[in-house]
């Protein structure tokens, strides 16, 4: 709105102007600030610091895997013999200065399991962090459903809230025109008053929603007022189970699993290589300062494995690497019989919606259209109405939370499936 003065409006005048301005814009309604799904999905990819967490701890396992594959160091020691002594030996004339570069020689194939290792670190970090991801997907599709559930609600209790008024009007007319009692109207009003109860309640519970979807990704007020979407009704059909199941076997928990089952399988050799022990090879020159000469020197070293190159380590990995095949055959197990059980939930709730929807909702629609006409015509009590109203608030809130729990068990299904989808 642009704000325009002539000239030659009188200076007094100004300040009502400007007052009228300000009230206009206040007047006019706040646009929604709605998102998509799709949005809030990118959000939670973009902005969720749990996945930027686990971005640095694969760079870090990546990094880890590139020093585990680099050789030993060299050493380069410097030992100074005969010196400081007494008699022959006094002051530095009689001193022998050996400088000598070492190098251990790994057996075993150390270093090779030892990368191998840390590649299997490597793996089991980003399928981790693959399965983080799929985690935060479905939490934030889960949120945006139930923000979505919340506004079909609150759509609900206004349109109980619009058809509680009208009754009441009609029970004030004829209690006007002196063919009900005071009582009727009391009750009407008393009804007005829980409906607009329920109706902040929902609404209540729609903000709540809102603040619980926009944490998802790090909000800690929402940005957006709404969710752009409707809640998708049941399908005819399912996709077969077996089709479900052979999907399941690519989910990221799973896989992570199986990475964290060859990470301890790869420790196995690290620790037989352990046993082996290394050698140490050492070359240098010696001088004598008496004679000014140089001599060649030079060793080899080898650890005695008296007390610590036992297989007590190869025993703990073997045991890891069990316990972590056995933990991944029992989450396949546990996803499984989850896949099961949320499929037969579906297929039930389809049938009790097919039901609601074509037999249940029509007919208690049709009953409270006939009930309104014959209470405007006197023909029927208030009770009556409320009655009707009731049954068909309740079969359509019934409707809408069976929806809601449809398609919040189908989105728990596209996690165990590893399924992407943009919807609710």
């Amino acid at each position: 709105m642009s704000l325009s003065i002539s000239r030659r409006a009188p200076a007094c005048l100004l300040p009502v102007v400007l007052i009228q301005s300000i009230t206009l814009h206040a007047a006019e309604p706040a646009t929604p600030r709605t998102v998509t799904l799709d949005e809030c999905l990118r959000r939670v990819t973009e902005r969720s610091l749990e996945l930027k967490a686990g971005t640095y701890k694969t760079e870090a396992a990546v990094n880890r895997a590139k020093q585990a594959s680099r050789p030993v160091n060299p050493r380069l020691t410097t030992e100074v013999e005969n010196v400081a002594g007494s008699g022959a030996v006094e002051g530095v004339d009689a001193a022998e200065t050996t400088v000598a570069v070492s190098q251990e020689i790994e057996l075993g194939d150390k270093r090779r399991h030892r990368t191998a290792v840390a590649e299997a670190e490597t793996a089991l970090s980003r399928a981790e962090q693959e399965a983080r991801l799929r985690v935060l997907l479905f939490e934030t599709r889960r949120a945006a459903l139930a923000v979505l559930s919340a506004q079909e609600k609150v759509l609900l209790a206004e349109e109980t809230l619009a058809l509680v008024r009208e009754t009441e009007e009609v029970a004030l007319a004829r209690e006007q025109a002196g063919k009900a009692t005071v009582l009727e109207t009391e009750r009407a009003r008393a009804e007005t008053a829980k409906a607009e109860i329920e109706r902040e309640a929902r609404k209540a519970e729609q903000r709540d929603t809102l603040r619980d979807l926009a944490v998802c990704w790090g909000e800690t007020e929402p940005s957006f007022d709404a969710v752009d979407g409707s809640l998708e009704a049941p399908p005819a059909a399912l996709p077969p189970l077996d089709a479900l199941l052979v999907q399941a076997a690519q989910n990221p928990d799973l896989l992570a699993a199986d990475a964290q089952a060859r990470t301890c399988e790869a420790r196995i050799n690290t620790e037989r290589s352990a046993r082996i022990p290394n050698l140490e090879l050492s070359a240098g020159m010696r001088r004598f300062e008496e004679t000014g000469d140089f001599g060649f020197v030079a060793g080899v070293g080898v650890e005695l494995p008296l007390f610590t190159r036992t297989m007590d380590g190869v025993h703990a990995a073997e045991a890891d690497a069990e316990a972590a095949r056995l933990e991944a055959v029992a989450t396949r197990l546990k996803y499984e019989s989850r896949i099961r059980q949320l499929y037969a939930r579906m297929e039930t709730m389809t049938a009790r919606n097919v039901r609601l929807k074509e037999a249940v909702v029509p007919v208690s629609e049709r009953a409270l259209t006939l009930v309104r006409q014959a209470h405007k015509q006197g023909k029927v009590g208030y009770l009556d109405v409320l009655e009707a109203r009731r049954t068909l608030m309740e079969t359509r809130l019934r409707l809408i939370e069976i929806v809601t729990d449809y398609n919040g068990l189908r989105i728990e299904l596209d996690r165990l499936t590893n399924t992407s989808s943009s919807s609710f």
